[in-house]
């Protein structure tokens, strides 16, 4: 691998590893289009270089997410319960995603990933409940769950971008709660898709070791700050995140560039 897309991963994990510690997120919707980004410039196929990332994707989110979560279980911020829950839901369905995944074209689902992001983000500006609940119904947290999981499969990102908003807006869950409690929720959530594109052979072992060694650190460090920074900037620093991440995948900053 070039020394330069190696520096680039190790970038990518840091930063990752930081959003995951600090929004709950598995950090996959840093991680997937990133090495997609590596393996189409190493001239890997695009069928397979979105699917062996989306699959490696999901395999650095485990552990990454893991170490957000025992950070932010020390605070006292994770409600394990729905947790639970929702990671068992999620697992089925992440493993249906998965599979549906090597199914479909690669435009279907660079598009539905960049439309669920932006739906995300959009609902978490707009829609700003002060809910300060810290416990869901079982079906409503089985139902979150169970579509975090499938959307995590089908598109090789940990579920957050899915648990936080409807943690926050069906849940009434506060944003740190949810956060906390999203990232528990994953470690459980991702064994499903996980599971799908190993069997199905997407997965890239030295990308993964480079992101996971990076990430981890990054995820531990950044949890212990989490609980000290306000609320509301929690969801618009998410947001912004989300927005961005959307539009590169759609190829807009891409167009942008062409116009020079």
């Amino acid at each position: 691998m070039d020394i330069l897309f190696i520096l680039f991963l190790i970038a990518v994990g840091l930063f990752a590893g930081c959003m995951s510690g600090m929004l709950g997120v598995g950090g996959g919707f840093v991680f997937a289009p990133a090495m997609f980004f590596v393996l189409q410039a190493a001239g890997i196929p695009v069928d397979t270089a979105l699917l062996t990332a989306f699959g490696t994707s999901l395999a650095a989110a485990l552990p990454t997410v893991l170490t957000g979560a025992l950070s932010h279980t020390k605070q006292g911020n994770v409600v394990w319960r729905d947790a639970l829950i929702m990671g068992f839901a999620g697992i089925i369905t992440g493993f249906i995603g998965g599979n549906a995944a090597t199914l479909l074209p690669v435009k279907v689902l660079t598009v539905l990933f960049a439309l669920l992001l932006i739906f995300g983000a959009i609902r978490l500006i707009t829609a700003l409940p002060c809910g300060e609940q810290t416990c869901m119904k079982a079906p409503l947290a089985a139902g979150i769950g169970s579509l975090a999981g499938f959307f995590s499969g089908l598109l090789g990102v940990g579920g957050g971008t899915i648990l936080v908003p409807l943690m926050t807006m069906l849940g009434k869950f506060p944003m740190k709660k949810a956060v906390a409690t999203s990232s528990a929720a994953i470690v459980f959530i991702t064994i499903g898709g996980i599971g799908s594109y190993l069997l199905n052979g997407y997965f890239d072992l030295p990308m993964w070791v480079i992101l996971v060694v990076t990430a981890v650190p990054a995820a531990a460090l950044s949890a212990k700050f989490s609980s000290r920074v306000p609320d509301v900037l929690l969801r618009r620093m998410f947001a912004v995140l989300m927005f961005g991440i959307s539009l590169h995948m759609l190829g807009v900053f891409e167009w942008i560039l062409s116009l020079f």
